[in-house]
């Protein structure tokens, strides 16, 4: 790609790129950030993009692949292990979490805490089934067109999004999530 409109090219994917990062990032701010640098590597790296191929697709993928990085880092930096111990008693981080289902609910929840509840739900999912989730169920992406960005096999994209649908409906039944 030599002389590049890169004007139209954010103006025909900034709005997509934005609500898929927010969806990966949980946050305005964060899904911001994610977007512009996004944005930054792309340009850097506009030799790599196969021309014959759609620029949404590329460039999601740099955006994914950002996000996923910067996860990883954070998890190596900052993650702890559910069965580390917290006190010389042994108990470990997981049996001190709170169990959701022994919470009693006190009356039905709003439309609006349940789209938080769903929004908390997709935040505790693995990265890469909130990706898909997201580009399929949420921005319409067909099955090739995610595959291509999540650099997988259309097989593989489909037993990923199988397990992450399962996923993220376990994590609302835990929430007591009714839609």
């Amino acid at each position: 790609m030599t002389d590049i409109d890169w004007d139209a090219l954010i103006d025909a994917t900034a709005a997509k790129a934005y609500r898929f990062a927010l969806g990966l990032c949980g946050n305005e701010e964060d899904a911001k950030e994610l977007v512009q640098e996004a944005y930054a590597k792309a340009m850097d790296r506009i030799g790599t993009h196969d021309a014959s191929q759609p620029f949404e697709a590329w460039f999601l993928t740099v955006l994914k692949h950002l996000y996923l990085d910067g996860a990883r880092r954070y998890e190596k930096r900052y993650g702890q292990s559910l069965d580390h111990p917290i006190d010389e008693t042994g108990l470990t981080v997981a049996d001190a979490v709170a169990d959701v289902r022994e919470m009693s609910l006190l009356e039905r929840l709003e439309r609006q805490e349940n789209s938080k509840l769903v929004r908390r739900a997709m935040r505790a999912l693995t990265p890469d089934a909130r990706a898909v989730l997201m580009m399929i169920d949420l921005e319409g992406l067909g099955y090739e067109q995610a595959a291509a960005v999540m650099g997988c096999p259309l097989n593989t994209l489909r037993s990923r999004i199988v397990r992450a649908r399962t996923a993220l409906k376990e994590r609302l039944l835990a929430l007591e999530v009714t839609l």
